[in-house]
Formats: structure tokens, sequence, C-alpha cells
């Protein structure tokens, strides 16, 4: 189609006015009316002026209103024929762009196919959850000017980073791994689900540690329980044997000041008192030791240890 071409001649119109001279005579009057002071003399006169004034200011609006009508007429009926043009234009305007809309709707809607087999391809079951076309798609992929083979690349390094990052979470091999890849899946960001594992296991430590502080504090005091038991049955066998050696010792010492009261009630008086000796001597001396206690009349009980 050949070019068309708008032209427009435009001729500035003339407005002549007595603008100088009404100006002049107004800042006479002006001047006038700044020392005047009015009475009710010249009260009259002053009225007159006003009305004067005002039918001036009318007149001056009026002729303004009548001159733009005047000179805006050929540019209104220049602006009439602008808008039939334009109107004109319009029609082709709308039937080309409405054909080439319908083109690059029909590119745009085979070019969204091809992406959708795209990804299909690229990304497995295992991860389409953590990636789903929706999150990583790119308006710019339906440009013309972006290729398929440029898409497949970008879609393939998406889904080569996910499982990379998706790998590192699980290797982490923590209690709440499963909820780091849901967290994960969620927004994307790996910083955030290792975050995510690290405080809980590092609160999972301090709980440990402060339960095995526990046990062993438990530990300790059934430790110290045990000892004190200990120390207690000790203590309660020393004073029991104690208690036994000193039950033995009054036995003894009741055996050996025992005598037969019979016996020696022959050879006893009043004055008579129940002496122990203890004697380390020989057979012989015994013997002659026994024999004085029997040339004496003294009564004794031989209690051989």
């Amino acid at each position: 189609m050949s070019e068309l071409q708008f032209d427009v001649i435009q001729n500035p119109g003339v407005i002549e006015m007595n603008s100088a001279e009404l100006e002049s005579q107004l800042f006479e009057k002006m001047e006038e009316y700044k020392g005047k002071k009015f009475t009710e003399e010249t009260k009259k006169e002053g009225k007159k002026d006003l009305a004067s004034l005002r039918k001036l200011k009318k007149s001056v609006s009026t002729r303004d209103s009548e001159v733009k009508k005047q000179f805006m007429k050929p540019y209104d009926d220049f602006h009439t024929g602008v808008l039939r043009l334009i109107g004109l234009i319009d029609e082709p305007i709308g039937v080309i762009d409405g054909q080439i809309k319908a083109l690059e709707e029909k590119r745009i809607k085979e070019r969204r196919t091809e992406i959708q087999k795209a990804y299909s391809g690229i990304v497995g079951k295992d991860i389409e959850d953590y990636i789903p076309l929706e999150v990583i798609y790119d308006s710019s992929w339906t440009n013309s000017t972006t290729t398929v083979k440029s898409i497949r690349e970008e879609i393939e390094g998406v889904a080569k980073k996910t499982k990379d990052e998706i790998a590192v979470i699980s290797a982490m091999q923590s209690d709440v791994t499963d909820k780091a890849l849901n967290m994960y899946m969620s927004n994307r960001s790996l910083s955030r689900a290792i975050q995510y594992i690290n405080n809980y296991e590092a609160s999972k430590a301090e709980i440990l540690r402060k339960q095995q502080e526990e046990q062993a504090r438990k530990a300790e005091a059934e430790r110290q329980a045990e000892i004190e038991r200990i120390r207690f049955e000790e203590r309660q066998r020393i004073r029991e044997e104690e208690r036994i050696r000193n039950e033995a010792r009054k036995e003894v010492v009741s055996e050996i000041t025992k005598v037969d009261e019979v016996e020696a009630a022959p050879l006893s008086s009043v004055k008579s008192l129940k002496v122990v000796y203890t004697v380390v001597a020989t057979p012989d001396e015994i013997k002659e030791i026994e024999m004085a206690f029997n040339s004496l009349g003294v009564y004794f009980e031989r209690k051989d240890v």
C-alpha cells in the first residue's frame, strides 16, 4: 500500500483591538478613584460611574466570547474533518489488528503447548510437586524472540537444581527431614530448609544434653544414696558386733564371777569378797597355788581358758 500523508496548511488569524488605549484610560480612572471619597452628595455620581464600568466589563467579556467563537470556527470545521478521517482510518486498523492478534494468539497457544511438552519430558513425577509448571513459568517464554531450546535449557537447569537441593536436604538424615522437604516444596528455599533442620537438631541436642544431665544427676543421687545405705548398714553391723561382743563379755564375766554358792558357803563369812585373778603359770606352779588356797581355807574354783 502506498504511503498516505495528511497535509495541513494553517494561516494564523489576526485580531485587532484598542486594548492599549483602553488600558491607559482605565489607569487614569483608577488613579482618579484612588484618592476620591464619595459622600451623600456625590453618591449618585459614584453609582453612575459604577454602572458605566460594569457595562464596559460586560461589553469586553461579551465581545471576547464572540471573537473566540468566530476565531475557533475554522478549527471546529477542521476538527470535524479530522474526526471523520480518523474514523475512516480506524476501520482498516481494526481489520488488520484483529488478524494480527489472532495470529499472535495462535502462536502463543502453540508455544504454550510446546512448553508443556518440554516440561513433561524433563520434569519427572518425583519432583513435579516441587516445581509445578505454573511456579517456574516465565512470561518471556511466549515471546517470539525466545527459542524452545532456551526454554528447555532453563527448565532443565531448574530441575537439576531442585534434585540437587532435595538430595542435600535428604542427606541430613534428621527426624524432621520430611517436614523440611515439605517446607522446601512450598518456598523452594534450600537455606530455609537447612536452617529448619539445624535449628531442630540444635534444640534436640540441647534437650538430650539436659536429659543426660538429669540422668547423671539422678544416677549420682542414687549412688550417694547407696553409699549412705552401705555406710548406715556398716554402722549398724558395727553396732551389732559391738553389742554381741558386749553380751559375750558380760556372759564371760558372769561365767567367771559365778561360783557354787552352796560349796562356798562353809568357807565364806560376811566379810568374804569375790575376786577374779588371771594366773599365768606352769601346771606345777598352779598346783602349788591351789595347795596354798586350800591351806588357807579359801574357796576357789578353777576355770581353764
